[in-house]
């Protein structure tokens, strides 16, 4: 699959090498272009989904309610409920968008809504943008679509290459990413996680599925929502798609390519399996919502737009996700689980492992194993910190590459095909069982220090108990290992063979002997902060 520039290569290579090539470049100033203002509507309770939202919330006054979007297939669902409920507008902010099955079938959504008169806004980070995005200009190329780039670096028309000398000329900005996912339809309903939009984070079959976790949200906690899409929508750093590519696509590309749209979305074959029927009754919809919703006061956490010269977020009026994170970890009074696909602390955050553990509280972390983790370079500075994560007392887990409950979604002829690894992509913590975080952030210095993320914090036991009974799953022994310190000091990882636990002495299980040899030669790069 492809790799994201979150972590990509390490940066003091690529750097150096950049370096060498580019020389003392121009910078490139994304702030430059010319677009237009526009904000979230005023008047969502006139829509259908306003009207849901205002019923459904009647007895919840001051609270807003939450869906748990576990599964693949119900993310896919909502997605598609939502967006042939439109009246009015549609806003989507993601880090990535694939041109795959999933990326068009939720992009010819958003297409029809447009046809319909909806007003849709996309924006998406750069770093993950092909090349040669001419599916994204051909989509925004609608009269009722617009789509921005967050920090281009370099024309789409130059090389990857050449893009990546622009990209190593201005790194002091432009290494700094927009990690937000956000979906929000008609101002009163928006759904916030760990998905970007690609097969695998909707559970297709393939060669890489992720498990992952995002939370449908409303009430009003959505007005939240709406602000956020502005601040980023209307910021210095977005660039119009047009001003990106190398050209305007034709009229008779574009309608060829958006029948080709129609053709996928038409296809039940083109969904995740279950997805498809799901969208199509809408009181039965809402009645399933209506059932399915926990309740609780929230709030979205939400980093500020870095400012022009690169440096940190300064907004005080935002709820900045790391700093209140590390706040509820310092409040947290019996137990706490986070699953992360990626674990990279800094030195304040063994700090607060080891208070958390001095005031007695359970810390269970899961994260991906090497076996699992679709990069390696995030792994290794993972293992570095491995044996002092365990030292601070905390119970820490990696997912199997085949585990028991995602081989469960598909067929054996589906696993064989492919020869599927599942990996680990949800963005969870559950504080004393009544306060959730779902969202974007990882736990590592790039999401801590370098990206901008977003997730919701809310409080609510129910919502709590079914976020951790996911946890416990994925965290058993047929889903993922517990990784033990030995008496002598050697790590073990427990296991479960023929129904019975087993402590495997055998160092990163099931990393096949090209992964050990990667991640061994990455061991010696210096600079984790990247990562």
């Amino acid at each position: 699959m492809t790799r994201p520039l979150k972590h990509a290569f390490p940066r003091w290579v690529l750097c150096s090498l950049f370096c060498l090539v580019a020389g003392c470049g121009p910078k490139i100033e994304s702030h430059s272009s010319q677009k237009n203002y526009s904000a979230a509507i005023k008047d969502a309770g006139q829509t259908r989904l306003g009207k849901e939202s205002a019923a459904l919330s009647a007895n919840h006054p001051g609270e807003s309610g939450f869906l748990l979007l576990d599964r693949g297939r119900d993310a896919m669902s909502w997605r598609l409920i939502l967006s042939d409920a439109a009246e009015k507008t549609i806003d989507a902010q993601y880090f990535l968008w694939k041109n795959d099955l999933a990326g068009q079938a939720f992009m010819q959504r958003l297409l029809a809504a447009a046809e319909r008169g909806v007003r849709v806004r996309v924006l998406l980070d750069d770093s993950m943008t092909e090349a040669d995005p001419l599916y994204l200009a051909k989509f925004g190329s609608h009269p009722n679509i617009e789509l921005r780039l967050y920090k281009p670096f370099g024309p789409k028309r130059k090389s990857t290459v050449l893009r990546w000398i622009d990209y190593a000329r201005d790194l002091k900005v432009l290494n700094q990413r927009m990690h937000n996912k956000l979906f929000i339809v008609d101002g009163s309903m928006a759904i916030v996680g760990g998905r970007n939009i690609a097969n695998e984070y909707f559970e297709y079959p393939g060669p890489f599925v992720f498990r992952c976790r995002d939370l449908l949200a409303l009430g009003p906690i959505v007005s939240q929502t709406n602000s956020a899409f502005d601040l980023y929508w209307n910021s210095d750093w977005t660039v119009p798609i047009e001003q990106v590519v190398d050209r305007v696509p034709e009229r008779e590309n574009v309608e060829a390519f958006w029948k080709q749209l129609d053709e996928v979305a038409q296809n039940p074959a083109n969904y995740p399996a279950g997805s498809f029927e799901d969208t199509d009754q809408w009181s039965v919809q809402m009645q399933k919502l209506k059932a399915d919703l926990h309740w609780g006061p929230a709030k979205l956490l939400v980093d500020a737009v870095p400012t022009r010269d690169g440096q940190p977020q300064t907004d005080q009026t935002l709820h900045q996700t790391g700093v209140e994170l590390a706040r509820m970890m310092e409040q947290t009074e019996r137990e706490v689980q986070i699953e992360t696909a990626y674990l990279i602390l800094l030195e304040e955050g063994f700090a607060a492992l080891e208070r958390a553990s001095a005031r007695g509280v359970k810390v269970t972390l899961a994260t991906n194993s090497l076996a699992s983790n679709n990069h390696v370079s995030s792994f290794v500075g993972y293992r570095k910190q491995r044996r002092k994560l365990l030292e601070t007392g905390a119970e820490l887990f990696e997912m199997r590459p085949d585990a028991a409950s995602e081989r469960a979604l598909f067929t054996p002829q589906e696993l064989s095909r492919y020869k599927t690894v599942f990996g680990l992509h949800c963005k969870t913590a559950v504080f004393d069982r009544k306060q959730v975080f779902v969202g974007s952030f990882n736990m590592d210095p790039r999401s801590t220090k370098l990206n901008t993320e977003m997730g919701f914090l809310v409080e609510s036991p129910g919502l709590a108990d079914a976020v951790m009974a996911s946890i416990q799953q994925n965290i058993s022994p047929d889903d993922s290992w517990q990784v033990v310190l030995l008496p002598d000091g050697k790590l073990a990882w427990a296991t479960r063979r023929q129904r019975e636990i087993i402590i495997e002495p055998d160092s990163d299980p099931m990393a096949t002997r090209a992964r050990r040899a990667e991640a061994d030669l990455l061991m010696p790069v210096p600079d984790d902060s990247q990562l």
